[in-house]
């Protein structure tokens, strides 16, 4: 797309919404939707109201292995060999799917501060999200030497016949699907901007606004707590070539609702197109998600399904990346812009890997 037609477009992709996939992050939850910034990221958002309209998808999974150890000399089993346990280790391969509208109104202002343009934008998600695990395997090692071979047996039986039955309650009680509202997002900007380039400075607060239950596993909402994320984007605009990132890094407060606190995470989206025509661009878009700082909860989990839950992703930190090719139309001189990608993860750690789709129908006015 040339310099002509790019410069009558009046907006631009902005800040991430609150339903994406995760790290090892509560629940697999984030706040910020990998892959979200696209063709738009590279428009100039001059002053003027814009529309968009997001359509989000996400599908991954993660494989978890997680250990208890039991004390055999307690009750029930009560033996008298000090030290006595059975560690019971499950694999689970937890699902993860979501669905996303994410209405977005923005508005930039003729205004300045410190030489830059200021704006706004508002957004809240509509959101289903599908959480679904499944046991893949569980197996029990009774580590008591002193005991009669007789006895150990007797355990090993009790503990191969009633841990894979804990096991696939457990992971009925972690799969659900929920849908609803999701967490508003309010950012003012300032905009800095030349002939061909633009810097924005986004500084977003995510509230907990939508629907939230600590039981279940899959929420509209990321929980019961505020997120800050201050972000950076800037645009390139040439002859032929555009060039749009993002990068943005979130703090999280306590979930009041389970004690656990999310940790630090960085965003990188970014995009580069070719131009075609003046109706139409193709490039590749690609993100990374980097955890800087590892979750932790200040008190014992209320029962043994939300143990299972944050068991996989206390104390971790993760990191993924995704790309994939991008495609965009736009309409007239700037009428309305309407971009499509999909994007494979990989290299992910501590953490769901799957795919992302992507189509945003943009609308100045």
């Amino acid at each position: 797309m040339g310099k002509t037609v790019m410069k009558h477009l009046a907006w631009a992709a902005l800040a991430a919404m609150s339903c994406g996939s995760a790290l090892a992050s509560e629940d697999y939850d984030l706040r910020y939707a990998p892959g979200i910034g696209g063709a738009d990221m590279s428009a100039p958002f001059e002053a003027g109201w814009v529309f968009q309209a997001p359509v989000y998808v996400y599908s991954g999974g993660v494989k978890n292995s997680t250990a208890q150890v039991t004390d055999l000399t307690k009750p029930p089993f009560n033996v008298w060999t000090p030290g006595a346990t059975a560690t019971t280790v499950v694999d689970s391969r937890t699902q993860l799917d979501v669905n996303a509208l994410l209405p977005r109104l923005s508005f930039m202002s003729q205004k300045t501060l410190f030489g830059a343009t200021i704006g706004g934008t508002i957004m809240l998600p509509l959101i289903e999200k599908r959480a679904g695990a499944v046991v893949k395997g569980v197996t029990t090692t009774i580590n008591a030497p002193d005991l009669p071979p007789a006895i150990v047996q007797g355990l090993q039986q009790v503990f191969d016949t009633v841990g894979p039955v804990q096991a696939n309650e457990l992971a009925g009680a972690n799969s659900n699907n929920a849908y609803g509202f999701g967490d508003l997002e309010i950012s003012p900007i300032l905009r800095w901007a030349n002939d061909n380039s633009q810097l924005l400075l986004i500084a977003t607060l995510v509230t907990p606004t939508g629907g939230y239950e600590a039981d279940r596993a899959a929420n509209p909402s990321a929980g019961n707590f505020y997120t800050f994320r201050p972000a950076i984007q800037y645009s390139y605009i040439g002859d032929g070539w555009d060039l749009g990132s993002r990068l943005a890094y979130s703090w999280n407060t306590k979930n009041q609702d389970t004690g656990y606190r999310t940790g630090q995470y960085l965003n990188i989206d970014a995009v580069l197109m070719k131009s075609l025509s003046d109706a139409f661009r193709i490039g590749a878009a690609g993100y990374a998600l980097v955890q800087t700082t590892a979750d932790t909860v200040d008190r014992l989990p209320p029962d043994q399904a939300t143990a299972a839950r944050q068991a996989p992703t206390l104390g971790q930190k993760g990191h993924v990346f995704g790309i994939g090719p991008e495609i965009a139309y736009i309409k007239g001189a700037g009428e309305y812009l309407l971009d499509g990608r999909v994007m494979k993860e990989f290299a992910a750690e501590d953490r769901p890997s799957g795919w992302t789709a992507v189509v945003t129908l943009s609308r100045p006015f």
